[in-house]
């Protein structure tokens, strides 16, 4: 009788902490995420970005990046706060760090110029059907809507991202996507990456 107490006490307290990681995780990437949202990237990129991906891409040049994406003139550009549909932590260490995937919606809304400044409503439609390809083509077929109400493309990216942590107390965070594998394989482990192939 002891020793089936002691397994369950012992599967508990597992699952309790396995929870609690993902809890952790879940957290601090809304965090992250919610400052992107609010335009703190340097808060966002001080707490939250990978060093790895910063040697690549210097801290001070996401920043412009992010500044020159939300305040550009001819593209009003707005993120919700993702939805977190799934973390998967990977089950071992790897060189002594902690990783775990997260699979996340998120909602975005673009306002081009081209489109709110055409001459005429013919230019109107032709800049709608272009951008709205290239849309389609990045982000999915049924994921991409223009609204005619306020002129703006609705887009739903579905994406991964990878966090890491050495202590699995502060978790670091890098958006994983295809065409960036090789340079994403620079500073995570490539079979953390199996997803994106």
């Amino acid at each position: 009788m002891k020793k089936i107490i002691y397994i369950l006490l012992l599967s508990w307290s597992i699952v309790t902490f396995a929870q609690s990681n993902v809890k952790v995780i879940e957290n601090q990437f809304l965090d992250y995420n919610q400052l992107i949202v609010k335009k703190d990237f340097s808060k966002a990129l001080d707490q939250y970005a990978h060093e790895g991906f910063l040697k690549f891409v210097p801290k001070e040049t996401m920043v412009l990046i992010f500044d020159k994406m939300f305040n550009d003139p001819n593209m009003k550009f707005s993120l919700e706060v993702p939805t977190i549909l799934k973390v998967e932590e990977y089950p071992q260490k790897i060189q002594n760090v902690s990783y775990a995937k997260i699979f996340y919606s998120q909602k975005m809304s673009v306002e081009l110029a081209d489109v709110v400044n055409a001459k005429d409503a013919e230019e109107k439609q032709k800049n709608i059907n272009l951008y709205l390809g290239a849309f389609k083509s990045q982000f999915g077929d049924g994921n991409v809507v223009f609204n005619e109400k306020n002129n703006q493309f609705e887009v739903m990216s579905y994406k991964m991202a990878v966090a890491n942590s050495n202590e699995g107390k502060n978790w670091k965070f890098t958006v994983a996507e295809k065409q960036q594998v090789e340079l994403l394989k620079q500073f995570l482990p490539e079979e953390i990456l199996t997803d994106l192939k």
